[in-house]
């Protein structure tokens, strides 16, 4: 018999059970039973809802201490904040997440050759390379923590969100269609037609292929690929409002304004900006509202990890043609030259093997059935030669916004060094009290902050630092 029970008939006498008028002592006791069971329910239900909450407690995931981050990462966040926005946006989109935690090779396949893609190894090895050619040296050490794989991650995944956040709002410029269908992420996309034309789908089939229409100019799809890649105005859209601000699709940007562009000292197109412009253009118009972490389209299934990596595959691959080289030599214009852009017409986990190789055989010849030349007025950004020695800083090429790609059998990819230097030494001062910005002003950090970003723009190579 349980306490309450035990209490009641304790505290009771026989006297208390004759006054009731309709109840005898029988009755009295069989009700103190009833009672009694379903107590003991009510505390077996107790019980299995404490089981429960420690298994949910048990699960819940929990947030790493500030003490677990290594000293140099928790010295230098802002600076690896602000490379890292850089590496998703002009590097890579989809840091495979083993690696971002391991450690380089000793000779390493060079990120901006040929040789890249020749198998898994040299993919692995060649990422490895590029990711640690992206960062600065000294905190290299401290590269192999999960401390620092968690920051990468949330660090590209927040500077997407805000980039495609801010794009949403010009995107009706930007494609030349009424705002509404991309101000609202909701909205029905995928029954507006001429969304559905740059797609290559239709409300019937919705397969989307690897070479979507919008890649090609005038969204007229090339059989041969030899125009892919060749509505550059939309990509050109795509970057200018990223890198310089979302006024600058219709003015000039602000010389004095914190902008990407200025705080990275990027000053010409890589092939991962290129291919991320792309994959942001699809996003843009696919029926997804929100961008897939792990690179999957939820309402559409577009994959845009595998979308990306072909992408900038080719573009590696094929960088010292002449139909890449117009593309790249005409966004470099548009985007970091002096000329206004105007309000241009856009419309200018499946094997894509086949397509992929079609495409490069097409750009292969292309090279040489090519009729246009590049514009007189962009030689200096394609004929430039690049020196054997050219210095590779702690972005590697990227930092100042050059791109080398060792040649297989023939040249490599144009350079403008001595001109993106010149603006680096300008810019050391207002980068380092950018990155120093919350913590005080700039003039308190003097020579010792000035000291501590020279690094990002003249470039430290791991070995020669």
């Amino acid at each position: 018999m349980s306490r309450l029970s035990a209490h009641i008939l304790d505290s009771n006498s026989d006297d208390d059970f004759d006054e009731g008028p309709n109840a005898s002592k029988g009755e009295v006791m069989e009700a103190l039973k009833a009672l009694q069971l379903e107590v003991q329910c009510l505390q077996e239900e107790n019980r299995a809802l404490k089981e429960k909450n420690k298994i949910l407690l048990a699960e819940k995931p929990k947030r790493k201490c500030r003490v677990e981050a290594p000293d140099e990462l928790v010295a230098h966040e802002q600076t690896i904040s602000l490379y890292t926005h850089k590496y998703g946006m002009t590097v890579e989109m989809f840091p495979d997440n083993e690696l971002l935690t391991k450690k380089p090779p000793d000779s390493p396949t060079p990120f901006n050759s040929h040789d890249r893609y020749r198998t898994a190894s040299t993919q692995e090895s060649a990422f490895l390379d590029e990711l640690y050619t992206h960062f600065l040296e000294h905190v290299h050490r401290a590269m192999q923590s999960v401390y620092f794989k968690d920051l990468v991650n949330k660090c590209i995944s927040d500077a997407r969100s805000n980039e495609i956040k801010k794009l949403r709002g010009v995107a009706g410029d930007i494609f030349d269609l009424p705002p509404k269908y991309f101000a609202n992420p909701s909205y029905d996309r995928a029954g507006v037609v001429e969304i559905q034309k740059m797609l290559g789908v239709s409300g019937k089939t919705q397969a989307y292929k690897i070479f979507l229409p919008l890649l090609f100019p005038g969204l007229q799809e090339d059989t041969t690929l030899k125009t892919v890649f060749g509505n550059w105005a939309l990509f050109a859209k795509i970057l200018r409002p990223s890198l310089h601000g979302v006024t600058s699709l219709h003015q000039e940007p602000c010389g004095g304004s914190k902008t990407n562009a200025r705080k990275w000292s990027f000053q010409q197109v890589t092939p991962g900006s290129i291919a991320w412009a792309a994959i942001i253009a699809i996003f843009l118009l696919s029926p997804d509202t929100e961008f897939p972490g792990p690179g999957v389209g939820k309402s559409s299934t577009i994959n845009y990890k595998d979308l990306f990596f072909q992408y900038k595959k080719m573009l590696i691959m094929k960088w010292d043609t002449r139909h890449i080289k117009n593309i790249v030599a005409s966004i470099d214009n548009h985007v970091f030259g002096a000329a206004k852009l105007s309000t241009l017409n856009p419309a200018g986990g499946e094997d894509f093997s086949d397509e992929i190789n079609r495409a490069m055989l097409a750009l292969d010849m292309a090279l040489d059935s090519e009729a246009d030349e590049v514009p007189p007025a962009l030689s200096a950004l394609s004929s430039a030669p690049v020196s054997e020695s050219a210095p590779s800083g702690p972005e590697g090429p990227y930092l100042d916004g050059d791109l080398v790609i060792q040649p297989a059998e023939e040249g490599s990819v144009s350079r403008a060094a001595a001109h993106v230097k010149a603006a680096d030494e300008a810019d050391i001062d207002e980068v380092s009290g950018e990155i120093g910005r919350g913590q005080g002003k700039a003039k308190t950090r003097g020579k010792k902050a000035a000291a501590t970003q020279s690094n990002i723009h003249h470039g430290c190579s791991r070995k020669n630092c």
